[in-house]
């Protein structure tokens, strides 16, 4: 699935060398010369090597929101960038570094098209399941609302520092519902070695970017202990992505799984246990489906391949930097798996020595 992802800026301005310069008098063609001589030697000599690391502070507000109307929260993550003397990666571990220090004022207009249906307020929030990494965790702040999003509206964030009366505002279209063909619910979910197996939807409308996560559920025993099942799952990303030719919707688009890569992805993240015996119980096909906005920032930020490193920015905030925008998952649940596939996994190469 695409990930949530919340994120800080660190800014830093470096300014070049300054040098004062010469100017010589046409006149002076007799000693030109020793002039270009003495020119260079006082050149070199008035050389400033002034390397500004901080320019001033300023105010840089940053936004991450991603609006999908299947969730039942909702929310949107404000901070500033932050600037200081001394190693950055310190400064990101405290919260003041980035996070204001009071409460924003955060409102979204639901619109269905210019026509104005409703003000919802967003509240400041404090969760506790931030990952660990370069900021500060596992607590943070975020503005958020329980309200009902409907699809194919249009949701208009407004942020205003009620202290500096600065306005930050988004705009985000919210992808709508889409059709999924194969697999259905009365399918059993089957992987061949040597074959592949079908996944078919249509898209949706708003919708740019697809992605098809299978969770894979499978119980777990210590053999000749009673009552020590355990249901277990894997996360498998199937499709990583594919995107659609505009987002106007009605597009049928396909995918064909490679049977092998099943087996090498449960070879892969199961360890062999000889203590455990293994069955598999069912699984979980799930529709990531990012807007256009959304697609653009993945491939902006997307690791390069190339010499060249630096990424151009990519934003869709007015009067900051960041991303508001949407998403919305779909999925196909509890498919059992084909007797072929339960058959395969206790003799396939990568998978016969985990118990199944």
């Amino acid at each position: 699935m695409f990930p949530t992802v919340s994120f800080n800026i660190i800014y830093i301005l470096q300014n070049n060398y300054i040098c004062n310069s010469i100017i010589i008098l046409p006149y002076m063609k007799k000693y030109y010369s020793l002039l270009i001589i003495t020119a260079a030697l006082i050149l070199l000599a008035s050389c400033k090597k002034n390397l500004v690391v901080n320019a001033d502070w300023k105010d840089v507000t940053v936004v991450y929101g991603l609006l999908d109307q299947t969730e039942s929260v909702h929310y949107v993550k404000v901070t500033k960038a932050f600037l200081g003397e001394g190693d950055a990666l310190v400064f990101a571990k405290q919260p003041d570094s980035s996070e204001y220090a009071h409460r924003l004022q955060v409102t979204m207009d639901e619109l269905n098209g210019s026509t104005l249906l409703r003000t919802i307020t967003l509240h400041y929030d404090t969760i506790s399941n931030k990952d660990t990494g370069v900021f500060y965790c596992p607590t943070q702040h975020v503005y958020s609302t329980t309200a009902t999003l409907s699809p194919d509206l249009t949701y208009h964030l407004v942020i205003k520092d009620t202290v500096t009366n600065k306005v930050v505002e988004g705009t985000a279209t919210l992808v709508s519902d889409f059709d999924i063909d194969k697999p259905s619910l009365f399918t059993r979910a089957t992987f061949q070695s040597g074959k592949s197996s079908e996944v078919k939807w249509t898209s949706a409308k708003s919708g740019k970017r697809y992605q098809v996560n299978i969770r894979i559920r499978y119980a777990e025993a210590t053999i000749g202990v009673p009552n020590s099942t355990v249901i277990k799952s894997l996360d498998w990303l199937a499709l990583t992505d594919m995107s659609s030719l505009n987002v106007n919707g009605g597009q049928t688009m396909d995918y064909f799984i490679n049977g092998d890569a099943f087996y090498i992805f449960m070879g892969s993240h199961i360890p062999v246990d000889p203590t455990v015996t293994r069955a598999l119980r069912d699984c979980d096909y799930i529709f990531t489906v990012g807007s256009e906005d959304l697609s653009t920032y993945m491939d902006v930020t997307a690791p390069s391949n190339t010499i060249i490193q630096e990424r151009p920015a990519f934003t869709d905030i007015i009067n900051g930097i960041g991303l508001f925008t949407a998403r919305v998952v779909k999925s196909v649940d509890t498919l059992r798996f084909s007797t072929f596939t339960l058959d395969e996994i206790k003799t396939n190469q990568y998978t016969k020595d985990l118990g199944f």
